[in-house]
């Protein structure tokens, strides 16, 4: 059983969802993978896919935050068609690494206190512009809720907002409240919204233990 749960949603404001996330789940360790594709074109879309592809095929040789970000540097060269911001967290048991690309954005919540992971990182150039300047982080082990999003959540939600949905959400709604927090009042959204919720898997009583 894997040591995290995790919950998350991606919604499109249009057509063309050029958001998308992945969640890999191994032994004790997540890798979550959030990248929003630039442009409405569809090449945005492709090199969001790139970036859960090779991450998908790459991320067991990663051993720390340094190996992220000269990940995220290679695959700049390896982005073929458009480009895309790309956030990836990678959670163990006693610490969090990553890097990062963009305005897609990770945030460790605990309470009314918040840890930007991704505070260093580069807002532009994106990945797939073969100039892009990946930023790495580390964390200590994660206490609390990991949210990972892109700009269509990040660039509309306050931070006060955000830490009282938490609060009285549960877990795996979370990602769901985060999106309709940001909706306009037509029900819209202002862009591509992908969310994803990460905690320490919870314990589950046994029926021993509900017995009085």
């Amino acid at each position: 059983m894997t040591s995290f749960e995790t919950s998350h949603v991606v919604e499109a404001y249009r057509e063309q969802c050029e958001d998308c996330v992945e969640v890999i789940a191994d032994d004790d360790r997540t890798v979550i993978v959030v990248a929003d594709g630039a442009g409405g074109t569809g090449d945005g879309r492709t090199a969001a896919e790139t970036v859960i592809r090779e991450t998908r095929a790459n991320y067991a040789a990663m051993d720390g935050s340094t190996d992220w970000s000269q990940f995220l540097s290679q695959l700049d060269f390896r982005v073929h068609a458009g480009e895309t911001t790309a956030v990836i967290v990678d959670i163990y048991p006693d610490r969090i690494l990553g890097a990062s690309v963009g305005d897609s954005c990770a945030w460790v919540i605990d309470g009314p206190n918040i840890s930007d992971l991704t505070r260093t990182q580069i807002r532009k150039p994106l990945l797939g512009s073969q100039a892009s300047k990946p930023a790495p982080f580390w964390h200590g082990s994660l206490n609390g809720i990991l949210l990972v999003a892109s700009d269509g959540f990040f660039d509309y939600a306050k931070r006060d907002q955000i830490t009282q949905l938490i609060g009285r959400t549960d877990f795996f709604a979370i990602p769901r409240a985060c999106v309709d927090m940001v909706r306009l009042p037509s029900g819209e959204l202002w862009d591509d919204t992908a969310i994803v919720a990460c905690r320490v898997r919870r314990a589950r009583m046994s029926r021993k233990q509900y017995s009085i």
